[in-house]
């Protein structure tokens, strides 16, 4: 009778560790995965206006614990980011030391999401609303809102926000920069039936440097929407 050679028990022992190993390991990344799907909101985007801004600011919790189980994930940041969009839409600017307290977690936040998803001009955009509540770091907001240009020159749903920022800024000064601006300019001129009221909120929230700006821009670009900008507007 032949004899059937069988394996070493101690092989067959390290084979099931290595096995035991190997399961317990893709269980532990099914829930890294599984746990902040479960978790992150499904309703927060980038906010357009401060209605949805406000939406998006109740889900900042468990967006947040989305992303710090799935650490890595820029995906998860970048919403968890949204979930503080009302810094966009919130036109008053706090004091020093009350913004060092209330923006300091946002900013912390918004950050840790640019580092994993630098090519997303939504995040640079509420990055330089932050710094923007900082007088003294207007040179940061300006950097960052030319970053958010750089990245997504073309996004229409950005120009709302970012210019109302970006002609309030010093850097209105620097002719690249308004070359920038002009852009966003030109495209609310272009979608004007649709971001008309973004123009008029743009003008109406500007120094007399940013209005100044948009009148010579739109006189290049249209000169029949100045009548409607000085209708709607309030010049300083």
């Amino acid at each position: 009778m032949v004899e059937i050679p069988t394996a070493p028990s101690s092989a067959i022992n390290g084979f099931r560790i290595v096995a035991l190993g190997f399961a317990c390991l893709l269980g532990c990344l099914a829930a890294w995965i599984l746990v902040p799907e479960l978790l992150r909101p499904a309703t927060i985007e980038f906010p357009t206006d401060a209605q949805s801004a406000a939406s998006a600011y109740a889900y900042r919790d468990d967006a947040t614990m989305a992303a710090r189980i799935g650490f890595v994930r820029g995906d998860l940041w970048t919403q968890a980011a949204f979930a503080y969009g009302d810094i966009l839409w919130n036109e008053k600017k706090s004091s020093p030391d009350a913004t060092a307290t209330s923006f300091d977690s946002a900013r912390t936040l918004i950050l840790r999401a640019v580092t994993l998803a630098p090519h997303d001009p939504r995040l640079w955009l509420l990055l330089a609303a932050v710094n923007s509540r900082f007088d003294w770091l207007n040179d940061k907001a300006s950097a960052d809102l030319k970053m958010s240009y750089y990245t997504g020159s073309n996004i229409i749903k950005l120009v709302p926000a970012r210019l109302l920022l970006a002609v309030q800024s010093q850097a209105l000064r620097d002719d690249d920069f308004q070359e920038l601006v002009r852009h966003d300019i030109r495209i609310a001129v272009m979608h004007k039936s649709e971001l008309l009221p973004s123009l008029v909120a743009a003008y109406n929230n500007a120094p007399q440097l940013g209005q100044q700006f948009i009148q010579k821009t739109l006189s290049d670009l249209d000169p029949n929407i100045l009548p409607l900008i000085y209708s709607k507007g309030q010049p300083h």
